[in-house]
């Protein structure tokens, strides 16, 4: 049996620094692990990238072995450019969303919208993200976690099975949104997660969904108690004859800042597992359950 264990990335469509574009290639150099890369078509719409050749700059940092997926914030330039009327509430803040200009709404949650306007996002982004050469997207994360029945309904509408925006909101407490209101419609929406969190099928009025809980959070809100945290629970509940289910997420907008944390966790991780931990994809995962139930 094994740990499966999942390293994923949001890209958020703000920026594409090279300080964060080298921090994942110096970490694809030392784990050669497979990333499940969350794509976001809003880059191609962002006007403080028009001049930057993307894809090259994002193909720079994908691996043969990587997943990508699909990734939704909700910015003025994006919101209208797949034919939608950008909305101004709620936002992850209570405070409101801090962004000016074509860049406003980035902090809106995806939840503010019906299920139809959901589905014109992921349209777009999906012809969009396959005209740019990244095609077979079989995987969904909303920005900020925020995913509920309207975009599980587009979701299922538009062929993407998997979904692994489900997560704990208390792996945001001692961060900036403990309290706020991103970790209020976390606990809302997904309800209690933990490191035994496993993948499950996800029912809603047009079909179901694969969930993959991202039940380790991201690195962005980890500190060093967090990951002692993370091992302690993972040497609590391991077991050798059960499968074992790790979703961690990250950003590329921040990878510089906060790569030396996953690394970190792995190194520990793998002193006390060694080859009893499986590098995976979300896709690999879920047609090996498909194969199971055929």
């Amino acid at each position: 049996m094994a740990i499966n264990l999942i390293i994923s990335m949001d890209w958020e469509g703000i920026s594409l620094e090279h300080k964060n574009l080298s921090a994942i290639s110096q970490f694809k150099q030392k784990w050669n692990a497979p990333i499940v890369h969350y794509k976001n078509a809003a880059y191609y719409t962002n006007k403080r990238l028009e001049n930057m050749d993307i894809n090259k700059t994002m193909k720079s940092v994908i691996s043969q072995d990587d997943e990508i997926g699909l990734h939704l914030h909700t910015p003025r330039h994006f919101v209208q450019a797949a034919g939608v009327m950008p909305r101004m509430a709620p936002c992850f803040s209570k405070y409101g969303d801090y962004n000016a200009g074509d860049m406003n709404g980035q902090e809106v949650m995806l939840v503010a919208y019906n299920k139809d306007e959901v589905k014109a996002m992921i349209q777009y982004s999906l012809e969009k993200l396959k005209s740019n050469g990244f095609d077979a997207i079989h995987s969904f994360r909303a920005g900020g976690w925020m995913s509920d029945e309207r975009v599980w309904e587009a979701l299922v509408e538009t062929g993407i099975p998997i979904e692994s925006s489900a997560t704990n909101y208390n792996l945001l407490n001692g961060s900036s949104w403990e309290g706020d209101n991103l970790q209020r419609y976390i606990s809302l929406i997904w309800g209690e997660l933990n490191v035994l969190s496993r993948p499950y099928y996800l029912q809603n009025f047009c079909g179901s969904l694969f969930e993959i809980p991202n039940n380790l959070g991201a690195i962005d809100y980890w500190k060093e108690q967090t990951i002692d945290d993370h091992l302690a629970a993972i040497t609590d509940h391991y077991n050798a004859n059960e499968d074992m289910y790790l979703v961690i997420n990250s950003h590329q907008e921040t990878a510089q800042e906060n790569f030396h944390k996953l690394d970190n966790f792995l190194s520990r991780l793998t002193d006390d597992y060694g080859d009893d931990i499986n590098f995976t994809t979300n896709k690999d995962i879920y047609f090996n359950e498909l194969k199971k139930n055929s």
